[in-house]
């Protein structure tokens, strides 16, 4: 079965048919849907519910276990929320429309109608804005705490504390996220790992795996180069395709 990937704003849409996924922990928020059936999912103290569609808080320790069915892995930018409860039915028809159209509208309508999500700017505060624009900006911008705190006017450890609460992940799960946007991007081009990895400041092909696989619970290769179709959307309104 081909996977599918689907990237824009911010924001990613992955499907794919999945076994289980050990314990790892996302860098974003995520939305999880079963496409098939209802799926297990352990929380850090290993209590195991069953859903047909879950809220998972980003970088919370979980492990998941699809069955072999197939599942939508909807990943929200850092910092934002759902205010309604999470319904498969109306989230698994605004999926497969947002697939099988590859557009931008169907793509924003799955966010704004099926999940309630309209943009979602950081509500924080100057500082910590100033820290999350320099965390996404390119990879060769220093991004330690320490450097970090200096050039807002702050000590590191309350833009460490303050960053963590007003944006809802640590600093380096959100310079996290904006990597990983980035790799996906440029593998979606059909940029081999090794330069994906390269690109966005990773050490080697090695290094992107091991944190990939921590993050997602599954390595890069199965995600990038066994049949993925994918299209990554300009949110101003062109889109491009693989």
């Amino acid at each position: 079965m081909k996977s599918h990937l689907l990237l824009g704003g911010g924001r990613a849409l992955y499907v794919g048919r999945f076994h289980e996924l050990r314990r790892h922990r996302f860098a974003a928020n995520a939305v999880l849907v079963g496409l098939d059936d209802a799926f297990a999912l352990a929380d850090s103290e290993g209590r195991v519910e069953h859903h047909e569609a879950t809220f998972v808080r980003g970088w919370q320790w979980h492990s998941l276990d699809f069955h072999g069915g197939r599942v939508a892995m909807l990943f929200l930018e850092p910092g934002a929320n759902l205010h309604h409860p999470v319904d498969a039915g109306p989230l698994r028809g605004a999926i497969e429309a947002a697939l099988a159209a590859r557009h931008p509208e169907p793509w924003t309508e799955l966010f704004q109608h099926a999940l309630h999500l309209g943009p979602s700017p950081l509500a924080v505060d100057a500082r910590i804005a100033r820290v999350a624009e320099l965390l996404a900006t390119p990879v060769d911008v220093p991004a330690d705490a320490a450097t970090l705190a200096q050039r807002v006017g702050a000590s590191t450890s309350l833009v460490e504390h303050r960053f963590r609460e007003q944006v809802g992940v640590p600093m380096g799960a959100f310079r996290a996220w904006h990597r990983m946007q980035v790799a996906t991007t440029l593998a979606l081009q059909g940029r081999s790992l090794t330069e994906v990895a390269h690109a966005a400041g990773f050490y080697d092909s090695a290094h992107f795996s091991r944190f990939f696989h921590g993050m997602f619970g599954l390595p890069p290769s199965k995600v990038f180069t066994q049949g993925l179709t994918g299209t990554v959307f300009d949110t101003r309104g062109a889109s491009a395709n693989r």
